[in-house]
């Protein structure tokens, strides 16, 4: 497929899910749902709510507004759908309920906003979720290598970063990618295509050192990034709160990538950390990033070793009682994605135009 005709197809695409997300906005989700044709429960996922001072530094699509969500929780209310935790889910699922009036909505990584923020917000309106933590930076108080480049690419740019990375990194090839990177750039931009290099490319330890000597160049500190961050006694707020904790490694390695001992390692740790130390029910996981190439067999078997009942991924569409339960799907949630587009797929606009039209939407 040449490069024009990928673009017409994205273009057609995008096209379809506008139309399909508006005539679903204005009438056809009736239809759908009182026609039993949204058959499976979805789960939506975000990182941070709201717009705080310590979240500053991350990018646009890590964030999704206090209006936003509550537009969601509303919107959902109107049709009649609960919101709760991804385990309620996984339960509903089991019974083999196709939880149509069931949404889970779950956050990840560990922000504390999701305590100061979204916490109240849920409670406002009758909701729960789920947040998924990070344990390494809760307990040393230290952030994960993208954390430091979503920081100094914040505070300096995006041509500094890639200049001072190419500078002091010792792997040639990596040099080289984030040199095209720079000259050719795809349409995701210069933020994606760096931290997509530094997340498939980067040998592990290199990156640390690189993107450590960076923040210390710049005048930054783990500390002050970590600050966004709940800390042991915000998670278990959330927990008598009546929020799901669930696992999420712990320093967000892709697992695919890793070796089986460390792999192991990194959800093991986590598992333990959770569960021993700090005694919290942990039964569902979220894969870091989430594409089906971030994770493999092996995690699925340890997870499953483990005694976990579901994991997430990142991959669009609803959950019925056939989905594989450590491969749940989740539909993204930011302030750049049209809440529209998020409601059609809920109340499956998209999944009857995929089955009628036999076409990916």
């Amino acid at each position: 497929m040449t490069s024009i005709q990928h673009r017409l197809k994205n273009s057609l695409r995008r096209f379809l899910r506008r139309f399909l997300a508006r005539s679903n906005a204005l009438i056809l989700w009736r239809f759908l749902r009182r026609g039993g044709r949204a058959k499976g429960g979805g789960i939506v996922m975000t990182h941070c709510i709201g717009h705080v001072p310590e979240t500053a530094y991350l990018p646009p699509d890590m964030k999704t507004s206090e209006a936003k969500v509550e537009e969601l929780l509303l919107e959902l209310g109107k049709r009649g759908i609960r919101v709760g935790t991804v385990r309620e889910l996984v339960e509903r699922l089991d019974r083999g309920d196709p939880a149509r009036d069931f949404v889970a909505f779950s956050m990840d990584d560990g922000y504390r906003d999701n305590l100061t923020v979204g916490l109240p917000l849920l409670k406002k309106h009758g909701a729960s979720g789920t947040v998924y933590v990070e344990t390494g930076v809760v307990e040393t108080r230290r952030p994960t290598w993208m954390h430091r480049y979503f920081f100094i690419v914040h505070s300096k740019g995006e041509a500094f970063f890639a200049a001072e990375y190419m500078k002091r990194t010792r792997e040639q090839k990596v040099k080289q990618l984030l040199e095209s990177a720079v000259a050719k750039g795809s349409d995701l931009g210069a933020l994606y295509d760096f931290k997509r290099v530094l997340k498939y490319e980067a040998d592990l330890e290199d990156r640390e050192r690189v993107t450590r000597e960076i923040l210390a160049e710049i005048g930054g500190n783990d500390e002050s990034i970590a600050k966004s961050y709940l800390t042991w006694d915000e998670v278990k707020a959330l927990e008598k709160g009546g929020v799901e904790i669930g696992a999420h490694t712990v320093h967000h390695e892709i697992l695919s990538r890793l070796d089986e001992t460390t792999m192991k390692r990194e959800i093991g740790e986590s598992t333990a950390t959770l569960r021993e130390k700090h005694g919290l029910k942990i039964d569902t996981f979220a894969y870091p990033f989430g594409r089906a190439w971030d994770y493999n067999p092996a995690c699925v078997k340890l997870l499953d070793d483990l005694g976990y009942k579901a994991s997430c991924a990142a991959m669009e569409g609803t959950n019925d009682p056939k989905t594989p339960r450590m491969e749940l799907k989740r539909l993204a949630l930011n302030d750049d994605i049209p809440l529209d587009e998020i409601l059609a797929e809920l109340d499956g606009a998209y999944d009857l135009a995929r089955r009628v039209l036999r076409v990916k939407i």
